[in-house]
């Protein structure tokens, strides 16, 4: 549950060495093993060995940074691999299994606002996604709420519900929709369209009952639609083709969104925002992005551009009140990160690259370094403060920062 101890320091957590998670403290500088392979201690390197060696992957914080839960991956033969959900203490102190999932794959997943529970989404078969909840009041077993593919979801702020997103569009299926379930019984409490757009993730507002996605009227135009869970209002924001993300501030004052260029595609211009409070909408950014992130301050923008003459990418910093942009950093993703910016709106809810505090910006890969020779991917920080180049602190492909801390939800 979600502790009222003094906020924690920004700190990191991260995939490094052996497959294995660790945390790191800028404030001082402090690196701590957080999980530990089962043929580390003996040192033993053979078939056998690398076999049945545990990895852990995609850690993510408990709301209050007391946990950590990530997923645990060990073979055990040729074709068969175990797989595992576990809870760290984010201390190194206890480490616990919390449920198998019988061989099957861990995709992704987050915790409840409340800290009270963890939804995974879980791969059953070839073309079969479940999401499934994992509650700390009766360990040892997953709840299946909904299956279907693609499937993405958002916690609403109180934690005892879930807005999901199954099916892909109309266009693509007509089991499509988007429905609301009890975070406990797994039962569908309203239907909110059977008739979804393109987009991912239907965007619960951090604070307030209210729902962005995007729905298809009977013409075939896509709109970005506000909804009043509460009421049952709705009204729209924009329309457009092509696929659209939507990210609310942490303030849930703003709502910043995008179209994809063309269908299919990653890239996603103009990137514009709705302010709730005006109802007016302007254009932030109008070069093609592909991944865009809040301050935790709210007072900025975090996106990725794509040099598409030369294959990298380029973090970049939009402050609101300027207007004005500068680029941070030129660097090759690792394999974890690329996956983070290509559903950037199912991941920021978790997986934040900005630390708490708004000053430092976490991401894995390769500098566009020609005199570097790291043959494994590393764990940049970039302070926001001055103009200081990022900087390798581990090898690691996979990173993200403890989240702020959490506020209550509508009463």
């Amino acid at each position: 549950m979600t502790s009222l101890s003094s906020p924690r320091p920004p700190t990191m957590a991260y995939t490094g060495e052996a497959g294995n998670i660790f945390t790191w403290t800028p404030a001082h500088s402090r690196k701590q093993q957080l999980t530990w392979s089962w043929d580390q201690q003996q040192r033993v390197i053979s078939e056998q060995a690398a076999l049945g060696r545990l990895t852990h992957i995609w850690p993510t914080w408990a709301p209050d940074g007391s946990r950590i839960i990530c997923f645990g991956l060990r073979g055990v033969g040729k074709d068969t691999v175990e797989t595992s959900v576990f809870s760290v203490a984010a201390d190194g102190v206890e480490s616990w299994e919390l449920t198998g999932l019988s061989g099957k794959m861990p995709i992704y997943g987050n915790w409840s606002p409340r800290g009270d529970a963890f939804a995974a989404l879980v791969q059953r078969g070839e073309q079969d996604l479940s999401l499934e909840i994992i509650r700390f009041d009766g360990l040892g077993k997953t709840v299946p709420l909904i299956s279907g593919v693609p499937l993405f979801w958002s916690w609403s702020p109180r934690g005892d519900r879930l807005a999901v997103h199954v099916g892909g569009s109309r266009r693509a299926s007509a089991a499509a929709r988007v429905v609301i379930l009890d975070a406990v019984s797994g039962q569908a409490v309203r239907l909110v369209t059977d008739r979804p757009g393109e987009f991912r993730v239907p965007a619960w507002a951090p604070h307030d009952d209210l729902l962005a996605y995007v729905e298809q009227d009977a013409h075939g135009q896509d709109t970005l639609v506000l909804l009043d869970v509460a009421t049952g209002e709705k009204g729209p924001v924009a329309a457009g083709e092509g696929g659209t993300a939507a990210v609310w501030s942490p303030d849930g004052k703003t709502l910043a969104f995008a179209h994809a260029v063309r269908p299919g595609s990653s890239l996603f211009a103009p990137v514009r925002a709705l302010d709730l409070s005006s109802g007016r909408t302007a254009t932030l950014l109008e070069a093609p992005v592909t991944g865009f992130f809040w301050s935790p301050q709210n007072d900025a923008l975090l996106y990725v551009s794509l040099d598409s003459g030369r294959s990298y990418l380029r973090w970049h910093r939009f402050l609101r009140s300027s207007g004005e942009t500068s680029e941070l950093a030129r660097f090759l993703p690792s394999r974890e990160q690329m996956f983070v910016l290509s559903f950037f709106d199912q991941y920021t809810l978790s997986h934040p690259p900005l630390a708490p505090d708004g000053k430092t910006l976490a991401f894995s890969g390769y500098l566009l370094n020609p005199g570097g020779s790291a043959t494994a991917a590393q764990v940049y920080v970039l302070s926001l403060d001055d103009s200081a180049e990022p900087r390798p602190v581990a090898t690691g492909d996979f990173v993200c920062w403890n989240l702020n801390e959490p506020h209550p939800g509508p009463v």
